[in-house]
């Protein structure tokens, strides 16, 4: 038993909802359609067995496209990927014989089709278990980039400073300033790894405006919230809050002047889209101001987790325009499932 689940590590199952991973297996299968007939010996002409094979292969991946869409989250509950791998492939294998033998009425070259179904299907579980495997190292220095980059430590001590200074005046201000700075740095003790949901993210997004606002006051850090997309949406751990932190650091306490934030998010059928503007100011501009410098790191961080956790399914751009900075974010909507439902599931 240890052994062969030692060999079913070997594969993993690939996740259907995503796009990059579809087009691989599309293209992949596509491949051994075009090749397996210059290999073959058949009677029947290129073209001829194209067709052939294409007959049953086309049907037959199509729902397999659809199957793994709607058991994506099923199979990635299962703790040991050994079981999963066995599961999915026997679910697979069960289409291929009704498409093929039940349906099509396949019967002369039903064993060469199942010979060359388990071949795509194994091979193509097997690439992308090496992928994954091939992403470890990537995705552990991502993580230690994240924890380091994520609170700047002027940002700490300027915090700390203005609570000391708000006990005897302001004790209210200074409470919520030190609960506020000590949600956000639990937030990043958290594992890099666990994902969040936009809901958590926001609030903890405001969570860091509001220790901005008391610090530097109200009338200067103003926020525009347009939150209309769902609080259950999946994302990737503390999404928001080092993009607001770039906004604040260099749009707003670099220009010694009151700045305007907008953060939106919204949905659009399987899509979460999230917008943040801030001032901008050119490393060339005559303004009475001094430009941080370093506005890429957090977004080159950001760019690099959404490729590990989303593949090329989440998208991220920024741009500067008349005086604003504008950062663009699209990931697939997926609906996180509550710990509450794990527990009990």
């Amino acid at each position: 038993m240890p052994i062969i689940r030692q060999i079913m590590s070997r594969f993993a199952v690939p996740d259907m909802r995503n796009f990059g991973t579809i087009l691989r297996l599309i293209l992949s299968s596509t491949a051994v359609l075009l090749l397996f007939p210059l290999i073959s010996a058949s009677p029947y002409s290129y073209l001829e067995q194209v067709y052939q094979h294409a007959s049953w292969g086309a049907p037959t991946l199509l729902i397999i496209l659809i199957e793994g869409y709607l058991t994506a989250e099923i199979f990635q509950k299962i703790k040991i990927q050994a079981y999963a791998v066995a599961v999915a492939h026997l679910l697979n294998t069960f289409i291929f014989v009704m498409v093929d033998y039940v349906i099509l009425g396949t019967r002369q070259s039903f064993w060469q089709h199942f010979f060359l179904f388990n071949f795509v299907a194994l091979a193509f579980m097997y690439t992308e278990a090496t992928r994954r495997q091939s992403l470890v190292p990537s995705l552990s220095e991502a993580r230690l980039s994240a924890l380091t980059a994520r609170i700047r430590p002027h940002f700490l001590f300027n915090s700390l400073n203005a609570a000391i200074s708000l006990i005897r005046l302001r004790p209210y201000d200074a409470e919520t300033l030190l609960e506020n700075l000590a949600n956000l740095f639990r937030a990043q003790l958290r594992d890099g790894s666990q994902s969040s949901t936009l809901g958590q993210e926001i609030e903890w997004a405001q969570e860091y405006i509001a220790i901005e606002q008391i610090r530097m006051g109200h009338t200067r850090v103003q926020v525009m919230w347009q939150h209309k997309a769902p609080d259950d949406a999946e994302t990737p751990h503390l999404l928001l809050q080092p993009l607001l932190e770039n906004a604040v650091f260099h749009g707003i306490e670099s220009a010694h002047r009151p700045g305007y934030i907008s953060v939106l998010t919204a949905r659009q059928n399987h899509w979460i889209y999230i917008r943040i503007e801030n001032p901008y100011i050119p490393t060339e501009s005559n303004e009475n101001a001094k430009p941080h410098k370093g506005n890429s790191m957090a977004l080159q961080n950001l760019q690099e987790r959404l490729s590990l956790m989303y593949d090329n399914d989440a998208k991220i751009r920024s741009r500067s325009l008349d005086g604003v900075f504008r950062v663009d974010i699209r990931l697939p909507y997926r609906k996180k499932s509550s710990d509450l439902a794990k527990l009990f599931g």
